[in-house]
């Protein structure tokens, strides 16, 4: 029977391994941690029951071939609408709106008036939105090539209250500041979601490992049994070096792992032994651009020139504090919510009140993610979970002396960072194929149609492997791949024009109320 073998458990990895199988390939999968699911998995330390993800997550409505797999392995109501993200200052003792349904036209007023900016300038940054989507003043490449932060300041209308409102915005979506993420990008993330733009978000219900990866798990080996497939997986196994013969990949060496290597940050950890195995079929790399770039070897890469590029792709960790409490912290939503101002970029999500089988009169617990890591990523851990406890007590009602240290989890994710859209990154990233024939790629920064890297980016890089592969052994049908829908760019480009005298006045309101808003400050210095 034909063989293939895939390398990485993430959604990239387990979308291509679910598909190929169903077209009647036997599937041995290597993971190097003891858990599924890559940066959307969720792991659990031997000392706690707790379990413990890479960051919570934000599922949106355009996620076609997502929710397709979901429905699939009986997931789908396992998640629950989210129409608001939420938002707080130093201070505040409720969590506000931030947006509501962002894109809907009921929703508009909703979102000027949430006063976390004026109503020009909120008025402006939505209107920045569509008229990036637009925009038929720059073709892709160039947009590829221009940042979201050029892009707005080369918009006459802005402001920089409006330019203010995106970059939060974007730095929630890409974790990554406006300066470097990409526009083109960042336009293919708005134009899925405007279509069909209630509600803004779903949450998931349950950790990731109980919702998703282990039913997924054992969909695949209950359809392995009826279409007489063979699916394994081998856990704590890590692909050390890729052998080829003839121009193909024909022999890996296999590592085995003393301890989960992307859960905590430590040194490259190294394998307590290795093997080599033979590869007599395809092999399915869906694994993130830093290993992959360690796989690319001088013999592999004059094979596969293209494949060294990777090496020139950013990725960014972003610290996740499982913070419990063993009181309720007043004033938090169910919502996702923007710490505005906070030292760390910090936002948090109460899994206490959005986690089904939270025990009932139990205390607040939250998954604190900073964005803005760098800043902290080599402290040692306690000093992290000084410091975010600290930042978090500036915007929370809490006293130290209510945290519960002894469940409280930090992870830095160095290891397991998340790739950024940034500027010029297109032409580095892989494709699915390469020179090497028996060798197909996959993973959210690979590049597909979705561009953007997101939970749908990742699914389809698996498909779109998985596909080129098929096809290459022309076994079984084609593979069905959805595309999101979006707008006709005419229709958005026609809209912005109809607008723009009404964004050139919310301009001069915005200027007019920061001049008083400036004078007054002289005058009454004191406030």
């Amino acid at each position: 029977m034909p063989e293939v073998i895939v390398i990485g458990s993430g959604l990239a990895g387990m979308s291509a391994a679910t598909r190929l199988m169903e077209q009647g390939f036997d599937i041995t999968l290597y993971e190097q941690n003891n858990f599924l699911g890559g940066k959307l998995g969720a792991h659990r330390d031997s000392h706690t029951p707790d379990p413990h993800e890479h960051c919570y997550h934000m599922y949106l409505n355009w996620y076609n071939n997502f929710w397709q797999f979901m429905s699939e392995i009986g997931a789908i109501d396992k998640f629950v609408p989210s129409p608001v993200i939420g938002c707080r200052f130093s201070g505040d003792k409720q969590t506000r709106p931030y947006l509501t349904n962002p894109g809907s036209p009921a929703t508009i007023l909703t979102n000027m008036l949430n006063g976390v900016a004026s109503p020009a300038d909120q008025f402006l940054s939505a209107y920045s939105l569509l008229d990036l989507i637009g925009t038929q003043s720059m073709s892709g490449t160039v947009l590829e090539q221009t940042s979201v932060s050029g892009f707005f300041r080369s918009r006459g209308y802005s402001t920089e209250g409006s330019i203010a409102a995106s970059a939060r915005t974007l730095a929630e979506a890409f974790a990554s500041p406006s300066y470097l993420s990409s526009a083109r990008s960042y336009q293919s993330l708005i134009k899925y979601g405007y279509p069909n733009p209630a509600p803004s978000l779903w949450l998931l219900t349950q950790n990731t490992n109980d919702a998703i990866f282990e039913p997924w798990r054992q969909h695949l080996e209950a359809r392995a049994k009826v279409l007489g497939r063979r699916f394994d997986i081998q856990y704590r196994t890590r692909v050390e070096t890729l052998h080829l013969r003839d121009g193909q990949v024909r022999g890996l060496t296999l590592g085995e792992m003393p301890e989960e290597p992307t859960t905590d940050r430590n040194d490259e950890p190294v394998a307590s032994k290795t093997w080599e195995i033979d590869v007599p079929g395809d092999l399915v790399l869906a694994v993130p651009p830093g290993p992959l770039g360690r796989l690319v070897s001088p013999e592999v890469a004059a094979c596969a020139p293209k494949l060294e590029t990777v090496r020139e792709l950013r990725s960014e960790p972003m610290i996740s504090l499982d913070a419990y409490f063993k009181c309720r912290i007043p004033g938090l939503t169910s919502s996702i919510t923007l710490l505005l101002g906070s030292k760390y970029n910090l936002s948090l999500l109460d899994i206490s009140q959005v986690w089904s089988d939270w025990p009932a009169g139990g205390g607040t617990a939250l998954n604190v993610i900073s964005s803005n890591a760098n800043l902290i990523a080599d402290y040692p851990k306690e000093v992290i979970l000084d410091v975010m406890l600290k930042e978090l007590q500036r915007f929370l009602d809490f006293k130290l002396d209510d945290v519960d240290y002894d469940r409280c989890h930090v992870q830095t994710n160095v290891g397991e960072e998340l790739f950024v859209n940034q500027v010029g990154s297109w032409d580095y990233r892989p494709k699915a194929t390469c020179e090497i024939p028996n060798l197909f790629l996959a993973g959210d920064f690979c590049q597909t149609f979705i561009d953007v890297v997101t939970v749908e980016g990742a699914v389809v890089s698996g498909l779109l492997a998985a596909e080129a592969l098929r096809r290459k052994r022309k076994i079984g049908a084609p593979i069905d791949i959805i595309r999101p829908d979006s707008y006709p760019a005419l229709l958005p480009a026609a809209l912005a024009a109809a607008l723009r005298p009404a964004a050139w006045a919310a301009k001069g309101v915005s200027v007019a109320d920061s001049m008083m808003r400036a004078s007054f400050s002289r005058i009454f210095p004191n406030g």
